[in-house]
């Protein structure tokens, strides 16, 4: 793992749109125009990516092959007390299934808990199975749902 440095942000950008572009409902996704909703959501993030708000690490194997990514930091919003908080979590798409993800997650895990945080949280999709099993395989459970109605 290593510190994330500018010239990996394009990366970190492109994954991250696509990720959160995927998991963005189907009933809403067919009504957006993808480059507007880019260009609105990247202001949104920005802070998170492009700031200091998190930290961005970046996990390679031995020859410098990028694996993944995970940007973590703080967040507390029903309690006084901070909790750390993985904000983005990519593993490149051939190296899935590999233990990547497990690993990403285990290293945010002991960075929230080398700041003294005593919990570590984030969001995902109810659409992304895949990387659902991987965080209730590592003891995380649903604290929140976040649920929505068309009203068309």
């Amino acid at each position: 793992m290593r510190p994330a440095h500018r010239k990996d942000y394009a990366v970190i950008w492109q994954a991250t749109l696509q990720t959160v572009w995927d998991d963005v409902p189907e009933d809403e996704r067919t009504r957006l125009d993808r480059r507007k909703w880019e260009s609105h959501f990247r202001k949104k993030i920005e802070p998170y990516i492009e700031g200091d708000r998190t930290e961005k690490w970046i996990a390679e194997n031995p020859d410098r092959e990028l694996l993944g990514y995970v940007i973590v930091g703080e967040s507390g919003f029903l309690t006084p007390e901070t909790h750390g908080f993985i904000y983005d979590i990519w593993v490149v798409p051939a190296h899935r299934g590999k233990g990547v993800g497990k690993f990403l997650v285990e290293w945010a895990v002991d960075w929230a808990r080398r700041r003294g945080h005593r919990k570590i949280k984030l969001e995902v999709s109810e659409m992304n199975a895949r990387a659902r099993h991987v965080y209730e395989s590592l003891g995380f459970h649903v604290e929140r749902r976040y649920m929505g109605k068309s009203l068309e």
